[in-house]
């Protein structure tokens, strides 16, 4: 293994720990991520831990500001509307070009997501989601825009998804009936994607993230 490659697996080792932390809610919105103490952690160097604090950055899970240093983002009811808002935007758009450019390894690809998402476990006993269903679902709503043929829409969309699982995280576990009509709602976005129906599709994506807005408006833990 050389230094590069090394030094990479450290980033990734300790991207991955900090943002498990954050959306598991060990590090709390807009509290402070001190860097002594994560390198102490994690055994790696500065520069390591600043590549990976940075890329927490890039995915909206941390900000950095003057003379206050790196903290994790803050939430807010505005903040999650608009996400809510962009989201509808962009994954629409994406999915809509993706069901014009995509070809069969497409279909393929948003039918595979989807199956592994319908065969993971979704619950821990305690009732809070799986890390394993958490990828999976992210994964399925990446996939059906990954044929839309824009780098920068594809790069804008994680983001926004990477912001959203925070939210998801902190509102807790939906009941029963709000988790099986989600799941079903995917099951019929892959449907329609698949068959190309273009406006129903659409309209679904909609609908989904709308109510998962409300839904995550109703009991996120948050005043404003």
């Amino acid at each position: 293994m050389t230094a590069t490659t090394r030094t990479a697996s450290r980033t990734q080792m300790v991207y991955d720990g900090l943002r498990a932390d954050i959306l598991s809610g060990v590090l709390r919105p807009g509290s402070p991520l001190r860097l002594q103490v994560a390198a102490d952690r994690y055994q790696v160097s500065m520069s390591v831990l600043r590549e990976a604090l940075t890329r927490l950055v890039e995915h909206r899970l941390a900000v950095l500001t003057p003379n206050r240093g790196f903290r994790v983002v803050e939430v807010s009811r505005a903040d999650l509307l608009e996400l809510g808002e962009l989201l509808q935007l962009l994954a629409g758009l994406a999915l809509e070009k993706s069901m014009r450019l995509g070809d069969l390894r497409w279909e393929a690809r948003v039918v595979s997501a989807h199956h592994v998402l319908e065969h993971t476990a979704q619950l821990h006993q305690d009732g809070s989601p799986t890390d394993e269903w958490v990828r999976a679902h992210a994964d399925f709503h990446n996939a059906l825009g990954e044929a839309c043929g824009s780098p920068r829409l594809l790069d804008y969309l994680r983001t926004l998804l990477h912001s959203s699982e925070l939210y998801q995280q902190l509102a807790g576990t939906p009941d029963v009936d709000m988790a099986e009509h989600a799941l079903a709602e995917d099951r019929e976005l892959m449907v329609l994607a698949t068959t190309r129906k273009t406006d129903e599709a659409r309209a679904l994506l909609d609908r989904h993230v709308q109510r998962s807005v409300d839904w995550l408006l109703d009991n996120l833990p948050v005043e404003d």
